[in-house]
């Protein structure tokens, strides 16, 4: 059964995740159609041929969108969780953040599953009824629209150009024809004044009617060779011409069983028995190829040179060149250039022929067999990569959760705004990722199963990483932590941060106060003029990072604080926090001993940035030492009339003589 707890959250989760899931898949089925619409507008289909596609894409591209929307949705589940400080309310009743994780967690596990069954099952239909419309609109023939000022080719075998197009009716005027459907050498040129296009009803005809114009046409039928006898040609006139072209218009969807080799028609087993099945024809092809290779090799360059017969005067000629040319190889390295040398220019020329010609025979059989491996070898790795996809897109929902949670437990913070920009961020890491190591593995970079789960292997340990830190409340993944570092590296410590008291039990010492506020005036005056803050930066890598005077203004600034915070003057306690943190020196970059920071300034491309970072703190500490000065003097006047109130309020009242009365006046009227 399900606590109280778990429901609320499936509560709180349920909603955002259907509402991001719808969002998502309808980003990445747009997404399709903007990648094919140049090839589905235009070709004769209906709404509803339109609407299937659609309708098939959704199916096949939902498990694209399923990890996204489970990463926006844990996002703002917990940042909504944490944002209403219930997160808080829960960890602060013993719960731990795995333990508010797991109900989620378990869900997402099932939908997982649920994803794999489906992308095993009922989306393979979806794929082929998808792919096959597609496949058939890229087929399909155009629409015509025949543009003014440019040779239209969109009807096979005819090229078309008209000046004009009349929108009102669509008459085209000065059109100029070429009827290739004779083939290349044998055209039909066509001038008319105007004419018109016109589609039969059927769909399946053009007729191209002409109005005053000229043809030429070749009587004789054209060749390739170079013949220069004179080709008798004909060039009618005519007022009125018709020319029927076959143009099939009509969409029709392809047969479904020209994509039953493909990965897209099989399910997890039968990719196994086909990946098993592929394996062994690049086995056996390899081989047959090795063989043929080697045996056509070794018979190239064991094979003899026939001599034709000869009489008996030209044998004993030859065997006495023969001996000729052992004599002039005794005692002599003989190569490829040399023999040539030795036979006569004809027999050197067909040994060079015949060689170029088994050297081009070789390099042509070696080109199919590699084409064909290839090929092989493209369609094993598919199903490989289909087979490793149906378990990666199920792994990467878990990872999603594992980083979305824990991220929203982090940044505390709902609504749709912030969400949205880390799911895009994460989202873009994981697919840029994923087609990394699709390139790899096409490549031969890398093995199929690394570069299919390279993007699982990558995130899995941030999903990891972030669920550690966020369940122990690590200060690691806090904003304001590394805000604050950022603060102190550019020489900003921060702002004060002093409430009034409303009620107090400490009497405060504004004679004090205004020693330590005199005294801070005297150092904060010395400290504006120091050479420290008006010497060459270079310069103060020789004199060091020590700085007494400042250490001393920090501290009667403290005490300061420390000494007229109690007040009852609400103006007063207010001013405090105008009074800035100051350090100890002048930049944390800088050693507070001469030696070190004569060392580190010696060390040249280190001291060059640190050296401009040093620059940059310097100019924030005059800013705080103007205002420490104004806000001092400030606190002066203000102490003072704080300490005379005071002081009034503790004088005794004046008490008033008595008013006499009536007989005391009569007693003094006798």
């Amino acid at each position: 059964m399900f606590k109280i707890l778990d429901r609320y959250i499936y509560k709180t989760f349920l909603p955002l995740f259907a509402m991001s899931l719808v969002v998502c898949w309808f980003l990445v089925v747009m997404q399709f159609l903007w990648r094919y619409v140049d090839e589905l507008v235009g070709k004769g289909m209906g709404m509803f041929v339109l609407g299937k596609i659609i309708f098939y894409a959704a199916f096949t591209f939902l498990p694209m969108a399923m990890p996204l929307g489970i990463l926006l949705a844990s996002l703002m589940t917990f940042g909504n969780l944490g944002e209403r400080l219930e997160l808080l309310s829960m960890k602060a009743a013993g719960m731990p953040l795995y333990r508010i994780m797991r109900p989620l967690f378990l869900l997402v596990a099932a939908m997982s599953a649920g994803l794999f069954f489906f992308q095993n099952d009922f989306m393979i239909n979806a794929q082929v009824q998808m792919w096959n419309l597609v496949l058939s609109a890229k087929t399909a023939a155009p629409e015509l629209e025949i543009p003014p000022g440019i040779f239209y080719t969109g009807i096979p075998g005819y090229s078309l150009y008209a000046k004009e197009r009349l929108p009102e009716n669509g008459q085209l005027r000065q059109l100029m024809v070429y009827d290739m459907s004779k083939g290349y050498l044998n055209p039909r040129i066509i001038r008319a004044d105007s004419g018109r296009l016109v589609m039969d009803k059927s769909k399946k005809f053009l007729v191209l009617k002409l109005y005053n114009g000229q043809s030429y046409e070749n009587l004789r039928a054209q060749t390739y060779n170079t013949s220069t006898e004179p080709v008798p040609y004909m060039l009618p006139h005519f007022a009125y011409s018709e020319t029927f072209i076959p143009y099939n218009a009509n969409f029709s969807v392809q047969d479904e069983k020209q994509l039953g080799g493909l990965y897209i028609t099989k399910n997890l087993a039968q990719l196994s028995k086909a990946i098993d099945s592929t394996a062994l024809v690049i086995d056996s092809t390899r081989s047959y190829y090795a063989t043929a290779v080697t045996r056509d090799l070794a018979a190239a360059h064991y094979q003899g040179f026939s001599y034709p017969a000869l009489d008996s005067a030209d044998e004993r000629r030859r065997h006495e060149e023969l001996q000729r040319l052992s004599e002039r190889m005794a005692g002599s390295t003989i190569n490829g250039d040399s023999l040539l040398e030795l036979t006569t220019l004809g027999d050197s020329l067909r040994i060079v022929t015949g060689a170029l010609n088994r050297l081009e025979q070789q390099q042509g059989q070696a080109s199919y067999f590699r084409d064909d491996d290839e090929a092989t070898f493209y369609a094993y790795r598919t199903f490989r990569q289909e087979w490793h996809r149906k378990f990666t897109t199920c792994v990467a929902c878990l990872i999603f959760f594992l980083i979305g949670a824990p991220l929203g437990a982090i940044v505390r913070r709902g609504g749709i705004g912030m969400p949205v920009i880390v799911s895009i961020f994460f989202f873009i890491i994981y697919y840029s990722i994923d087609s990394l190591g699709t390139n790899m593995l096409r490549s031969g970079d890398l093995p199929v199963w690394l570069g299919m789960w390279l993007s699982n292997i990558v995130l899995l340990p941030v999903g990891i990483y972030l669920s550690y830190q966020a369940n122990r409340d690590s200060a690691a993944l806090n904003a304001e932590a590394y805000l604050i570092f950022f603060r102190r590296l550019m020489g900003t410590l921060g702002v004060r941060q002093v409430v009034y008291q409303d009620l107090t039990l400490e009497e405060t010492d504004y004679k004090e106060g205004m020693r330590h506020i005199t005294k801070a005036l005297a150092l904060t005056k010395e400290l504006r003029q120091s050479p420290q803050l008006s010497a060459p930066t270079p310069k103060l890598w020789l004199q060091g990072g020590r700085f007494p005077e400042l250490e001393q203004l920090s501290q009667q600034l403290d005490q300061i604080v420390e000494g007229l915070h109690h007040s009852r003057d609400r103006l007063l306690v207010g001013k405090l926090n105008d009074l800035p943190l100051l350090p100890d020196r002048i930049s944390r970059f800088l050693p507070r001993r001469q030696l070190y920071a004569r060392i580190l300034g010696a060390l040249l491309p280190l001291s060059l940035p640190l050296s401009l970072l040093i620059r940059s703190n310097r100019r924030h500490l005059k800013g705080d030492l103007d205002t420490t000065y104004y806000s001092l003097q400030t606190l002066s006047e203000l102490t003072a009339k704080a300490a005379s109130r005071e002081a009034e309020a503790k004088l005794p009242p004046v008490q008033d003589e008595p008013s006499p009365t009536t007989e005391d006046h009569i007693y003094s009227m006798q």
